[in-house]
């Protein structure tokens, strides 16, 4: 049986106060936009302790748990390619969150999206991306390809505002009446492939957001519908990460597009970390998602992060890198 349509502005995540849409002096620490942060406080992955599993320790303004910083539980069945997945919900009646998580190869950047599939009129989520110590940018002083100019290849992870099968959420005991928006939902998952160039003589990086596809989308039962899931997922237009100035302290935000049709669907931001700028960390939200005929999802939203390791540095070698200097 199809899962309800993913959103409608009932379901737009509530604002949070906290961060700003103003790029951080160059003597601050890194400031997630709004538009990005929303809900999502702070999330940091706990390793286990004497054969324990991992959890995600997540601060997020979303009615997800108690306490404030409360602990969410590794979901392997939830792992799209590059992240790993960590979910919390206390009951049936109760909302399910969804935590997708990445670090770079050297650890020196990381990301987490969280968020729920919408109950009670609302979704609440939100990415957030941080480095750890300091950044240096490659040198930009010599001529020639692969020095100030270099490129990045990574994975994608995002969630929908709802959407999903459903096949996480914990069964809502037999005879229980149960209204229509009384019911948790739960958010589908979006895969995909990013790749960036950046130039650290003109400080300006852009990119693309390739090969998306949404991964347990039920939204219809018609197997002529773009938005039908056979079982190999739901695909999706690519997204353009359109130039943005990377500013001193090696952070950046810019505008997110069709590929083609080159109109705003979004915004974008991120952050480089490592020595030589050797990775990126970032998250991007988006108004309208378009399937992969062109026609809006009605009512979609989307937020997602990317992890990326440089081409020739930290990034294994091949695929995106083939042909990037060095």
């Amino acid at each position: 049986m199809a899962v309800s349509a993913c959103g409608g502005d009932s379901l737009r995540p509530d604002v949070v106060a906290g961060g700003s849409t103003t790029a951080p002096p160059t003597d601050t620490a890194i400031v997630i936009p709004d538009a990005l942060k929303y809900n999502l406080k702070t999330a940091v992955i706990v390793p286990g302790e004497n054969g324990a599993a991992d959890t995600l320790l997540v601060a997020i303004s979303a009615l997800d748990t108690t306490p404030v910083n409360a602990s969410w539980q590794l979901e392997p069945s939830l792992d799209i390619p590059g992240y790993r997945a960590f979910k919390r919900q206390e009951d049936p009646l109760d909302r399910l969150f969804i935590g997708l998580a990445a670090s770079s190869a050297d650890k020196s950047v990381r990301a987490v999206v969280a968020g729920d599939g919408g109950q009670f009129n609302r979704v609440f989520s939100g990415a957030i991306y941080d480095r750890k110590d300091g950044y240096t940018p490659p040198p930009a002083t010599a001529s020639g390809p692969g020095t100030g100019q270099v490129s990045y290849k990574g994975k994608y992870a995002g969630l929908l505002n709802g959407g999903s099968v459903g096949t996480a959420l914990l069964p809502i005991p037999p005879g229980r009446p149960t209204a229509a928006t009384e019911a948790p939902k739960q958010a589908a998952r979006v895969q995909g492939d990013v790749f960036m160039n950046a130039n650290f003589a003109d400080n300006v990086v852009n990119g693309i957001v390739k090969n998306r596809k949404v991964v347990d989308l039920a939204i219809t039962n018609d197997p002529s519908s773009a938005v039908y899931d056979s079982g190999s997922g739901v695909e999706l237009q690519n997204v353009v990460l359109v130039k943005s100035d990377i500013i001193a302290n090696g952070t950046f935000t810019g505008t997110a597009e069709r590929e083609v049709v080159k109109t705003k669907v979004g915004t974008y931001g991120g952050v480089v970390g490592g020595a030589n700028g050797s990775s990126i960390a970032g998250a991007l939200q988006l108004d309208t998602i378009y399937d992969k005929t062109g026609t809006p999802i009605t009512d979609a939203l989307e937020r997602g992060v990317f992890v990326l390791d440089q081409c020739g540095l930290t990034a294994t070698a091949g695929g995106d890198c083939l042909g990037t200097a060095p």
